[in-house]
């Protein structure tokens, strides 16, 4: 008589900050100390190696780079670094400042120059980078992109943070928002990612990024950017609405937009196979040409 396998447990509603779900545990992790503050990179096994087809991702708010490992299939080919920001920022500086301070320093270890694909609050973080360095920018990938807080939707942004709930409310509220951010397509070990990394950043330091949130406006400065830019939206997004994502690429030169139509905020996660055919194809064009060689 043949034996049926056993079932994979589902993973936690609420999972301890050590347990990793399976499709994110077998990244690699390597801490640099930039500025006196931590930064965890996140690799892949396998991955390419080459300084010349670097891809930094910055991901959204309470998140972690680990949330980009979806992406794995486009590692072949092109170098990705999934980066966490610092679990805290210093009260000198807002998050965002502090973030790209520690991007452009020194001890960072950056290629002189990369491409970038950042995800809500990290697309903040990348239009921000990309107006203060542009000469370091070869490529824009902006995910369910904050430009201006006059586009998305204040009160949704802000019931996001309830992600980091004390326990045990966390079991009532983060399972829901996590569920609201990555939608209904998002796997259930997508939603406990999302809630376990969400709660190793303090509270303080989550409401301080979403005040950066709040505050943002870069709406008047987006044609000044002269980078090749691919806009992805999910069409279901309740956070950042699909017409925030049109305004955006509309302001800036050149961009393209790309509408994932079933996806929500987090399309990466949800919708893995159509975001990477999308992004995959842009990133290639502009940090890989047909010779292997950066143009």
């Amino acid at each position: 008589m043949l034996e049926t396998p056993p079932r994979a447990l589902a993973p936690a509603r609420v999972p301890r900050l050590e347990d990793v779900p399976d499709g994110y545990a077998h990244l690699r992790c390597e801490e640099r100390e930039v500025k006196g503050t931590s930064v965890r990179l996140f690799t892949f096994p396998d991955g390419d190696t080459d300084l010349a087809r670097t891809v930094v991702c910055l991901p959204g708010l309470g998140a972690s780079g680990r949330s980009f490992a979806p992406m794995e299939p486009l590692a072949g080919r092109l170098r990705l670094l999934l980066w966490t920001p610092p679990l805290s920022t210093p009260a000198t500086h807002t998050p965002l400042e502090w973030n790209l301070a520690v991007l452009n320093h020194p001890e960072a270890r950056l290629p002189e120059r990369f491409a970038l694909v950042g995800s809500s609050y990290g697309s903040l973080l990348s239009i921000a980078f990309a107006l203060a360095h542009p000469e370091r920018v070869k490529a824009l990938v902006l995910v369910s992109p904050v430009a201006s807080v006059r586009r998305v939707r204040r009160v949704t942004v802000t019931l996001s943070t309830l992600v980091r709930t004390p326990r045990p409310l966390a079991y009532v509220f983060a399972p829901t928002v996590a569920r609201v951010l990555g939608g209904a397509r998002l796997p259930p070990e997508g939603r406990a990612e999302i809630v376990r990394e969400a709660r190793r950043l303090a509270p303080v330091e989550l409401l301080r990024r979403l005040r950066d949130v709040l505050a943002a406006d870069f709406t008047s400065r987006l044609h000044e950017l002269r980078v090749p830019t691919l806009v992805v939206q999910g069409g279901r997004d309740l956070l950042v609405p699909p017409r925030a994502a049109r305004d955006v690429a509309e302001h800036i030169p050149g961009a393209r937009l790309e509408l994932l139509r079933d996806a929500s905020h987090l399309p990466y996660m949800s919708h893995p196979e159509a975001f990477n055919a999308a992004v995959g194809a842009f990133l290639r064009e502009y940090v890989e040409d047909a010779s292997g060689l950066t143009p």
